[in-house]
């Protein structure tokens, strides 16, 4: 029989799971009227014949919950199991089909059904405190986030995927923004020292995601984290303390996260580029001229105004961090040397020999004997064919100059065969003789 509370005029009200009187949806409706013309919680409850009690409750939750009759077997589930459930609830993932089991070896013999109400409402409070975020700001000059992104871009007339380096400044919002061919931790530590150089400084930490140029392994807690040790180098060598976001929960760098979002959305939508140099041209102006200069949603301000009050670190006449690749090639007859599905080109003297090919930031640097012969910005497609024309000026005087038939050709490297000269008539002796 339903539980049933009189109130002071003798009306007959249905009791909600909490002990409070249900609401008709006549009388919630006329609460939330009397409420929006401002009249207290005591007069309302005095005009309508309410308990206070109850016209407080679901004025704080916002509605009329739908009626809920208790259920025999989940009030015998919480009676003898609820102090077990309690403590395993978490360390199985919320997962009813496990507690089941769990349960029936402990004597359990209720339904599955009863268990998944019990966990139901539990795991959605759960889902509904780890999306909860509350908004982190820092300090002048404390904290920068960084995040990659990554979108298709038109260059040359080709639609190329393009890798986005995006560092914010906590305090400020000020951006720095370039494109690269790639994620690697060239590309990542060559993006940091141009964001340094173009703010003036660095901050004093700097929160990321959980990619494996920056950590190659942790626990879920953050308690043992094994860095990238080139990264970890780095971070030393600049001087600042990298940070990293719970697994899972990249939005606690939201700050760069819609930074990456404004980029995509405004400074690329719509444009297409010559080439890659004109691409990061371009993110440039675009930074200082647009992003630098809106009022920014959340701070109010307009980044460049505030930036003035940030306290960076200032970097004076530090060399750059190098991290590099170093595979061995062999230049091959078209003075071009393999790398990644592309052919880039050297200088025509070293037909032949070996090279290191090592990649520094966005560029492909190409060493012979200690020394850098040739340096080409990195090729983001495949099939590619980057050439000098600096590396093939004077081979053909060089060919030329090699007048007799069995003088060396590039250097030493390949030589002609002997070629015996003879008078046509002779050849035209051994076509008659070969008439028939």
């Amino acid at each position: 029989m339903e539980e049933r509370e009189v109130l002071s005029e003798g009306a007959p009200r249905i009791l909600d799971p909490g002990g409070t009187p249900m609401l008709s949806e006549e009388q919630w409706g006329a609460v939330r009227s009397l409420a929006g013309r401002g009249m207290g919680t005591k007069a309302i409850a005095r005009q309508l014949g309410l308990t206070p009690k109850t016209v407080r409750k679901y004025r704080r939750q916002g509605g009329r919950p739908p009626y809920q009759r208790a259920c025999p077997a989940q009030e015998a589930l919480e009676r003898h199991h609820g102090g077990y459930l309690e403590e395993r609830v978490t360390a199985v993932n919320w997962c009813a089909q496990v507690l089941l089991q769990e349960l029936q070896a402990r004597g359990y013999t209720g339904s599955y059904d009863a268990v998944k109400r019990w966990v139901a409402p539990r795991r959605e409070a759960q889902r509904c405190l780890e999306e909860a975020t509350v908004r982190f700001e820092t300090g002048p000059g404390r904290q920068a986030q960084v995040d990659w992104g990554s979108t298709a871009v038109a260059i040359g007339g080709e639609l190329v995927r393009v890798h986005l380096f995006v560092m914010t400044l906590g305090f400020s919002r000020r951006m720095f923004v370039r494109a690269y061919p790639n994620e690697r931790l060239a590309a990542l530590v060559d993006g940091h020292e141009r964001a340094f150089a173009h703010f003036g400084g660095r901050t004093d930490e700097i929160l990321y995601d959980n990619p494996r140029t920056i950590v190659e392994q942790r626990d879920r807690a953050g308690k043992h984290i094994e860095w990238n040790p080139h990264f970890r180098d780095f971070a030393d060598y600049a001087g600042f303390h990298p940070k990293l976001c719970r697994p899972y929960r990249a939005r606690t760098k939201g700050k760069v996260e819609s930074g990456v979002k404004y980029v995509k959305r405004n400074a690329l939508i719509g444009r297409s580029f010559a080439s890659f140099e004109a691409l990061n041209d371009w993110l440039l102006e675009w930074a200082l001229t647009i992003a630098d200069r809106r009022v920014h949603g959340t701070t109010h301000e307009v980044p460049a105004e505030r930036f003035a009050r940030e306290t960076l670190t200032v970097l004076n006449g530090q060399v750059p961090f190098r991290i590099e690749r170093s595979p061995q090639r062999w230049v091959s007859r078209d003075c071009l040397v393999n790398f990644e599905a592309n052919r880039y080109s050297v200088p025509w003297r070293l037909v032949g020999e070996a090279v290191d090919v090592a990649v520094i930031g966005h560029e492909l640097h190409i060493v012979h004997a200690g020394a850098r012969v040739a340096r080409h910005a990195l090729c983001p497609g495949k099939y590619q064919l980057i050439r000098d024309p600096e590396h093939f000026a004077g081979l053909l005087r060089a060919a030329a100059a090699a007048t007799p038939a069995s003088a060396p050709l590039l250097a030493g490297r390949f030589e002609l065969p002997e070629v015996e000269v003879r008078d046509l008539s002779v050849y035209e002796a051994a076509a008659k003789g070969g008439a028939r």
